[in-house]
């Protein structure tokens, strides 16, 4: 029996990490993840065993059609990690937890430059929802002032609608640069220690 279910992290770009851990804690409870659609919102799993499976987010070097990601997710298909889906760079791998978690930085160097790669995402989506969400609350005042301008009418209407839409859209820009820049920090504290911890074992 397949199941689909919304994750409550249901935003994209979301907290990778949490979304990370509510995948693991549902495999542990036997819910298998087999699915997720192009913007990782909606995932679809199957009843299976628990314990059966471990997932893992990771975000590639190229975008996931690149030759260069084919080759490393061909590597690590070789290793037992299997992909589930994917959106742009993100992508969720899954494997048998018999066979142990997924760690794919082995050393302070390639954590570090992950972790600066992940800044540099998060710097850029959350630049963009922030710009979204301002330019959309700023359409909002114009829309609201042009419906006082109006008066109640068919047009009027037609403004109301538009002006709620836009609202929303910048309360959700609002919502996920907030998300990033907790994100940006969590990473760069992260980047901080790795670098003052490689100085005191050099």
């Amino acid at each position: 029996m397949v199941r689909e279910m919304q994750t409550k992290l249901w935003k994209y770009p979301h907290d990778v990490e949490k979304t990370e851990a509510w995948l693991n804690e549902l495999a542990r409870n036997g819910f298998i993840c087999v699915g997720v659609d192009a913007l990782m919102s909606r995932y679809t799993f199957e009843q299976g065993t628990q314990g059966e499976y471990v997932y893992h987010y990771v975000l590639f070097d190229k975008f996931f059609g690149h030759s260069k990601s084919i080759r490393y997710l061909s590597f690590l298909n070789e290793s037992g990690i299997e992909c589930v889906g994917h959106a742009f760079q993100h992508v969720l791998l899954r494997k048998k937890a018999a066979n142990g978690d997924i760690n794919l930085l082995t050393d302070r160097n390639s954590q570090i430059k992950y972790y600066e790669r992940i800044l540099a995402s998060d710097t850029i989506i959350g630049t963009v929802a922030l710009l979204t969400g301002m330019l959309s609350l700023i359409y909002a005042l114009i829309l609201g002032h042009t419906n006082i301008a109006a008066g109640i009418g068919h047009f009027s209407s037609h403004i109301n609608l538009l002006t709620i839409l836009a609202y929303a859209i910048g309360v959700i820009g609002a919502g996920v640069t907030i998300s990033y820049i907790r994100q940006w920090r969590r990473y760069a504290l992260r980047i901080k220690n790795l670098k003052r911890d490689s100085l005191i074992f050099e």
